[in-house]
């Protein structure tokens, strides 16, 4: 490590304490956005100093599948998977995980992901004092810090286990280089958008139509050369419809009333979360629209909220019906679909709901 990698460590733990002392309630999030650093730094940091009073953390190989194939030993678990305007958070147990090159699929009844690891860089076990708790974890990072994918134990965890995973899978040796290189820190990312000519907007809806499956869409942009959003922009009147950023949380008041039980879709380039089921408890707290129920809660920043989009999408089974969230950059914040599963046409109290809150108000 070099020297002035040495100091600016010592500089975060210094002014990580400061702020411990005079904003004791601050996330970990808020805490490196202030010392404009990023959440893995901060924890790199913590590991590396050993400071006193700090979260005790210990990087882990990045062998991920194998460990996320033990995850199931941890019993139940909240996982948690954000981005810039959304957060979700599921529990429940792990149940079937499989993986492959780059990918990492976890399939159940609760824990229900898409994991792509080859972006991950770094991982922690972390154990953070909290009032009269310990809380620990696993997180994992991108090679700027930024977080991908966590998971924390509840009060019905299996704690052995916990700690049997964390000294299994403990890295000796961790490069933590990039986390503390002034070359390599976060930028903005933004949706590319290049110009679409009128014969290739054709060629792209007449291949939108044709769709059988609802997974093919990602191959449809790539074939074509479209962002998601643009592919919003240029089916708009046709497979996609713009509704106000109100609908969002008329459509989760509607389906909490109406218990429909629905789809929640949230990721980043490193994970995509997904919920389903019913949700019962919504909550307005300020700018934020939060879905607050025991085993899963959505946090909304509706001040982000820039499009959103009811899309139809053909397949086999019918025409699939969602609606999908962006900033202003173009980036996709979230995607509610209808509870459904392949081989099975959508429903229709799905269905109905959309139609209710495209009305105008």
């Amino acid at each position: 490590m070099s020297i002035a990698e040495s100091l600016e460590i010592e500089n975060i733990i210094k002014d990580w304490k400061q702020i411990k002392e005079t904003q004791p309630r601050l996330r970990m999030r808020e805490i490196a956005s202030q010392l404009k650093t990023s959440e893995g730094g901060l924890l790199a940091a913590s590991e590396i100093s050993k400071a006193e009073g700090f979260p005790q953390v210990s990087s882990l190989q990045t062998n991920w599948g194998e460990l996320f194939a033990k995850f199931g030993e941890l019993g139940h678990v909240m996982v948690l998977t954000r981005n810039e305007a959304c957060v979700h958070e599921r529990k429940g147990i792990f149940e079937k995980v499989s993986s492959g090159p780059g990918h990492i699929l976890v399939v159940g009844a609760d824990i229900d992901l898409r994991l792509f690891p080859g972006i991950w860089k770094f991982g922690f076990a972390v154990e953070e004092p909290k009032q009269d708790s310990t809380q620990r974890s696993f997180q994992f990072f991108n090679e700027n810090g930024e977080a991908m994918f966590k998971l924390f134990l509840t009060d019905k965890s299996n704690v052995s286990a916990w700690e049997k995973l964390r000294s299994e899978f403990k890295n000796g040796s961790p490069d933590f280089f990039t986390l503390f290189s002034s070359e390599n820190k976060k930028e903005t990312s933004i949706a590319e958008k290049k110009e679409i000519n009128s014969e290739t907007k054709e060629e792209f809806l007449n291949d939108w139509g044709k769709l059988e499956d609802t997974h093919e869409f990602f191959s449809l942009l790539k074939k074509h050369g479209v962002s998601r959003i643009q592919s919003m922009e240029i089916a708009n009147g046709k497979f996609t419809k713009t509704v106000e950023p109100k609908a969002v949380l008329r459509m989760l008041e509607m389906a909490s009333l109406d218990r429909s039980p629905i789809m929640v879709f949230v990721g980043n380039p490193g994970s995509i979360q997904i919920h389903t089921g019913e949700v019962t408890n919504i909550k307005v707290l300020e700018s934020w629209w939060n879905v607050l129920d025991p085993e899963f809660n959505l946090h909304l920043r509706s001040d982000l909220i820039s499009k959103v989009y009811i899309v139809d999408k053909p397949s086999k089974d019918g025409v699939i019906h969602s609606m999908e969230v962006y900033d202003a950059d173009g980036e996709l914040i979230v995607q509610f679909f209808g509870k459904r599963k392949p081989g099975q046409p959508e429903r229709t109290d799905w269905v109905g709901l959309l139609e209710k809150v495209s009305e105008p108000v």
